[in-house]
């Protein structure tokens, strides 16, 4: 019988809804999760819920298997874990004051190339909707703001079409009926058309050495399965992170999934 990612239901209620103001500036809550021994201190709930979503980035058998069920199985829990994390850049990523116009009422997710999240990123009543299996409802808004996704489904429309986000995501794949691309061309436009403005770049690759390469092509975040250890995992381009003029925040730094470049 097939395995299964690990996971746990939390409630968004608890952080009150109010992430992107006041957050902490410390390592993460679980020890497990650090890289430094824990400080006695008290603890938001905010960081408790970032700490539980990394243990939830863990594959378990599920991940090896070969069927295609189980294959498509993993890639939905996949994209469940990451639209769940887009909330937490949001809480945990600074950007400057009114980096685009129309900034102050929504927040502008980006998707260029195919767009995985399936119903895990949706419309909604005012917005896009996350739904994700870390919270126990769903998510209408990122820093106090109504969430909007724009897609684009090739290199030429995004080129011809984009317009400014707070998250620009960088698929590995192409959308279905577009030109096939690689995603060192979605990578490479995107770093062309966002220089030197506030955008988060957010990519992901199919093993460690194709996301050091494509975070160290200027992209801020870039994800990556770690098979070995049955983890979602992440590389940080501090540089890159300067040059968007963004602030990443300590707990997400610290997290035990992340390698800084």
């Amino acid at each position: 019988m097939p395995g299964r990612f690990a996971m746990t239901k939390l409630n968004r209620n608890s952080i009150g809804g109010s992430v992107g103001t006041r957050l902490p500036i410390c390592g993460a809550e679980n020890p497990m999760e650090q890289r430094t021994p824990p400080k006695r201190s008290a603890r938001p709930p905010m960081r408790r819920i970032l700490s539980t979503l990394c243990l939830a980035l863990c594959f378990t058998a599920l991940s090896h298997s070969s069927t295609a069920d189980a294959q498509q199985a993993v890639r939905n829990r996949e994209y469940d874990i990451k639209a769940g994390y887009f909330f937490f850049f949001g809480g945990y990523v600074q950007w400057p004051s009114n980096p685009f116009q129309g900034a102050e009422k929504e927040f502008v997710i980006g998707v260029l190339g195919s767009n995985p999240f399936g119903t895990h990123l949706r419309p909604g009543p005012d917005g896009f909707v996350i739904d994700s299996s870390q919270f126990r409802n769903s998510i209408g808004k990122i820093q106090r703001k109504r969430i909007k996704v724009i897609e684009y489904d090739s290199v030429d429309e995004f080129e011809m079409n984009y317009r400014p986000c707070h998250i620009l995501f960088i698929s590995r794949s192409s959308a279905p009926g577009s030109r096939a691309e690689t995603v060192q061309e979605r990578v490479s436009v995107a770093l062309q058309k966002t220089k030197g403005q506030p955008v988060l770049l957010v990519g992901e690759a199919v093993n460690k050495r194709e996301s050091e390469s494509i975070a160290a092509s200027g992209v801020t975040i870039c994800y990556w399965n770690d098979l070995n250890a049955d983890r979602l995992k992440m590389i940080i381009n501090r540089q890159a992170e300067r040059n968007a003029q963004l602030t990443i925040r300590a707990p997400l730094l610290h997290l035990s999934i992340v390698t800084l470049l």
